[in-house]
């Protein structure tokens, strides 16, 4: 019988992970626009796939279709971005999301929380593949500030 359970779970498991979605919540309403391949939506907005989960006020998200699925290539958040990745948050005025290059790039008082660090700045270039932070600066007068926790 403990067999039989440990195998139905982990078949659960396995398709969950083979077909994971994507999806978009909102809180004010979402409009499909099928001839432009994109979804908008406003209010308190929720966007969430395999890689990341982000919160912003406003969304713009790109698609193409994938074996008969529409699959978000490119996702716009703006205004109060706040970006799920593993154990770090990223926080900014505005977002880009890149699936083709596995790249975010944050603008506008950046942030990164994790369990080790804080880091902040005018604009972060996260790149997921190679696992590299990119933090800048724009004004003559920004700083970009690294606050690393000792253990």
């Amino acid at each position: 019988m403990r067999i039989k359970i440990s195998l139905i779970f982990f078949l659960l498991l396995n398709y969950s992970v083979s077909f994971a979605e994507s999806y978009i919540k909102a809180s004010n309403g979402i409009t499909w626009d099928k001839n432009n391949m994109t979804y908008s939506a406003e209010g308190d907005v929720e966007f969430q796939n395999d890689e990341i989960k982000a919160y912003a006020n406003k969304i713009k998200a790109f698609y193409n279709i994938e074996n008969e699925k529409e699959v978000f290539e490119i996702v716009n958040l703006d205004t109060d971005v706040k970006i799920y990745y593993n154990d770090e948050i990223f926080s900014s005025n505005s977002a880009t999301y890149n699936k083709l290059s596995s790249l975010i790039t944050l603008y506008g008082d950046v942030s990164i929380v994790s369990p080790k660090r804080y880091l902040s700045g005018d604009e972060l270039i996260v790149d997921l593949q190679n696992n590299t932070r990119t933090l800048k600066t724009i004004e003559e007068d920004s700083l970009a500030e690294a606050f690393i926790k000792d253990e």
